[in-house]
């Protein structure tokens, strides 16, 4: 499992200049068309630790 920080905008405000700043384990990342989510691999599936509208992601990256 690694640590992510994920940083975002709270609302879809995109004047808004407020961020928000969390940490997650997940063991990786991936977009589809509409969100960003941080996964989990639990036996042969994907779980969802964390979902982001993509309109609303500014910057996700691992700690080390």
């Amino acid at each position: 499992m690694k640590k992510f920080r994920v940083i975002y905008r709270p609302f879809e405000r995109a004047n808004d200049a407020a961020s928000r700043t969390e940490e997650v384990y997940a063991d990786g990342w991936r977009t589809d068309a509409d969100s960003v989510y941080l996964y989990e691999r639990q036996e042969d599936e994907e779980v969802h630790v964390m979902d982001i509208p993509k309109t609303r992601i500014m910057r996700i990256h691992e700690v080390v």
